[in-house]
């Protein structure tokens, strides 16, 4: 195999500092000599060894060549994201941009019934029936979660219409205005995430990716840079979110094109669909209630702060999430690449290369957080009031706590998405109840007392909690170990 092959040139690097201490002792010219060949040659060996797996076909090959692709796409979205979150920022100010951002929140909310999980599912099930041959069965989910997703957005999408015109005179008009535009991208969401994940479930990493993390930001992006250079200080919260939907429609075109381009040929060949709609909804329904509690934790501080703080607080708040966030995008971009493998190895029952694969993807993606925690950590009101302007520099604290939380979430590793791709995924829901819940009470105690402070203070410790938790679950169930070890075990 082909980590097995690698393993002998990879113990060499490790035993490296330790001959380059050796010859450093000797102090003379000659040992000097030494010590610059032995460097130059061990530095040969790296990059023959590295060029030699991203040569090669075998699994080390695809895992770097898709990790490299992955990471790009991810870093390039993360910069996307930022200059989206910059523009609206600016160009609303922290009023609008925080009714903007907690209509967002609500908006993810009420359209978790046309998610119920099936992302998930599509990823898990389609790298399966791939590997086994089972083209009807891979037609028939594609075509059935295709069918749930677009039945529960538009009974979402009607609920809601329903619900903000009969209570029109009470909400208010910009708010409301606001929330009707972003509900009519539900279904189209919906299905566009779908579609990802079938992408990504056939291993077609970066068509599954390009769509949703590179071209929709780049699109809203240019679309917003033109409005606000046109029209300075006249974008509004409604305006805002009607370029969205519009951008988000753009691309789920774009990405129906890949995905049709993307079929493997027995699948083009029109196999009849075989359903197994019993079994995948004993899988999605606990998939849901993970998807769902996961959303409703993810956004319980921004709910939270839009009822008991004025909108202002809300877009400094949402700020320093942003930024945040660039701690864990290694984790991220990480977990789009060894979801699949992580259940066909469990599949096949190779707990070996299942631990080997969690440990070397857990130092890769500790080490691409550290350097990000720390600059955040010691100029993170900098950082802010850079990007997005001096008011917002009033988060820095709240970054801080939020940048040390997300360290804790990449040190755990990939635990969500192992524990789904092994069929865990009730462990998944039990952690993610527990925090859901200390994340509401956290919230209700800290955020009248602390403001953003204490909302921040209540996500990291939420979060850190469920992915400590999770980690116990992944020992407990598969034997694997998530934390990077400090040193070689026995």
């Amino acid at each position: 195999m082909v980590t097995t092959a690698l393993s002998e040139p990879i113990e060499r690097l490790h035993r490296w500092p330790s001959s380059v201490a050796c010859l450093a002792a000797a102090g003379t010219g000659s040992g000097a000599r030494r010590l610059s060949f032995v460097r130059d040659s061990s530095m040969t060996r790296v990059v023959n060894v590295v060029r030699g797996a991203l040569t090669g076909r075998g699994l080390q090959a695809v895992l770097l060549k898709g990790g490299a692709a992955s990471l790009v796409i991810k870093a390039v979205s993360t910069l996307l994201g930022m200059w989206v979150a910059i523009l609206l920022a600016r160009g609303l100010g922290p009023d609008n941009y925080g009714v903007y951002t907690h209509v967002m929140a609500i908006v993810s909310v009420l359209a978790l019934p046309a998610q119920v999980g099936l992302p998930a599912l599509v990823v898990r099930e389609t790298a399966k029936a791939q590997a086994t041959g089972q083209w009807g069965l891979m037609r028939g989910l594609w075509r059935w979660a295709s069918l749930v997703a677009l039945g529960a957005s538009l009974v979402v999408v009607g609920l809601a219409v329903a619900g903000g015109w009969c209570l029109r005179e009470q909400l208010n008009p910009v708010h409301t205005q606001t929330m009707l535009i972003a509900l009519l991208m539900t279904p189209v969401v919906a299905l566009g995430t779908l579609r990802g994940s079938a992408l990504q479930g056939l291993k077609r990493l970066v068509a599954g990716q390009l769509p949703e993390q590179i071209l929709r930001p780049l699109v809203y992006a240019l679309v917003l840079t033109i409005f606000l250079n046109a029209a300075p200080g006249r974008l509004t919260p409604v305006g805002a979110m009607g370029f969205y939907c519009g951008t988000a429609c753009l691309v789920f075109a774009v990405g129906a094109i890949l995905l049709w381009r993307a079929r493997p040929a027995p699948l083009r060949a029109g196999p009849p669909p075989v359903y197994e709609k019993r079994a995948w909804w004993q899988a999605v329904l606990p998939l849901s209630l993970i998807s769902g509690v996961g959303v409703l934790k993810s956004q319980t501080d921004i709910l939270m702060l839009g009822w008991l703080l004025p909108s202002e607080q809300v877009g400094i708040y949402r700020a320093a999430v942003s930024v945040a966030g660039l701690v864990a995008f290694g984790l991220q971009a990480v977990n789009m690449v060894v979801a699949p493998y992580f259940a066909k190895f469990h599949a096949e029952g190779d707990r070996v290369r299942l631990q080997k694969l969690v440990t070397r993807t857990g130092w890769l993606m500790l080490a691409l957080a550290v350097p990000v925690v720390m600059v955040l950590l010691v100029s993170g009101g900098a950082v802010l009031a850079l990007l997005f302007g001096p008011v917002y520099r009033e988060g820095s604290v709240a970054l801080a706590i939020m940048a040390a939380g997300q360290l804790v979430n990449v040190a755990t590793g990939s635990v969500g998405v192992l524990l789904n791709m092994t069929g865990h995924e009730k462990d998944i829901l039990r952690g993610s109840i527990l925090s859901a819940v200390l994340n509401v009470v956290l919230n209700l105690v800290l955020i009248p007392r602390l403001g953003v402070s204490g909302a921040a203070v209540a996500s990291s410790v939420t979060l850190s909690f469920q992915m400590i938790t999770l980690c116990f679950y992944v020992r407990q169930r598969l034997g694997i170990r998530t934390l990077p070890a400090l040193r070689k075990r026995n």
